[in-house]
């Protein structure tokens, strides 16, 4: 079976890919929307956990948050899906592009493959981090996880424990508040 951080890699990368297709001005737009959504969902896990464990939602059946793996699995889909229909709403339609000249040659393809592998990493990264929040409920991963891959999740390596609060630290804003203010900055003022 494949490690999770060699599929995260791989989609990390593919990303990229799709970045220097599109260009990093149209992929600063999805950069704006992935970090918006990061935000929300940051905010959102603690106060929907809470509620849970306060016995919110037991007339559907779920139950505390660590005990219950209906609760884990439908936690995860739900923010697992949020993410993916941002991500797939930021690509489609009109998109959220940047204003200004990109750079042409060498410089212009590497700045797109970095702005769309941080997307990548962004949008991958946060589901490996949502399944791992909530003990990776589908049984698509085969734990133990790898050390490399391991090292990644102590280290706080992915994205919501890297540049937001994470469920650990609630009263924590975290990177995720500024980043996206400079982004809605740099989209306004052209």
């Amino acid at each position: 079976m494949i490690s999770i951080g060699l599929v995260v890699l791989s989609l990390i990368i593919f990303q990229g890919i799709i970045g220097m297709v599109r260009g990093f001005l149209k992929e600063l737009g999805v950069t704006l929307v992935l970090v918006a959504t990061l935000f929300g969902i940051d905010r959102l896990i603690p106060f929907l956990e809470g509620f849970v464990n306060g016995g919110g939602l037991q007339f559907m059946g779920l139950g505390p948050v660590q005990d219950n793996h209906t609760t884990q699995v439908v936690l995860a889909l739900l923010f697992t899906g949020v993410l993916i229909v941002a991500t797939y709403i930021s690509y489609q339609g009109e998109t959220l592009a940047y204003e200004g000249q990109p750079p042409k040659g060498l410089i212009g393809f590497a700045l797109s493959f970095l702005v769309g592998a941080v997307n990548g990493y962004l949008n991958f990264g946060t589901i490996w981090w949502i399944w791992n929040h909530y003990n990776y409920p589908f049984s698509i991963v085969e734990l133990p996880l790898p050390a490399a891959a391991q090292s990644i999740v102590n280290g706080g390596l992915l994205p919501l424990d890297l540049l937001a609060g994470g469920t650990e630290r609630v009263d924590s804003w975290g990177l995720l508040a500024g980043i996206l203010i400079l982004l809605v900055i740099l989209k306004v003022l052209r």
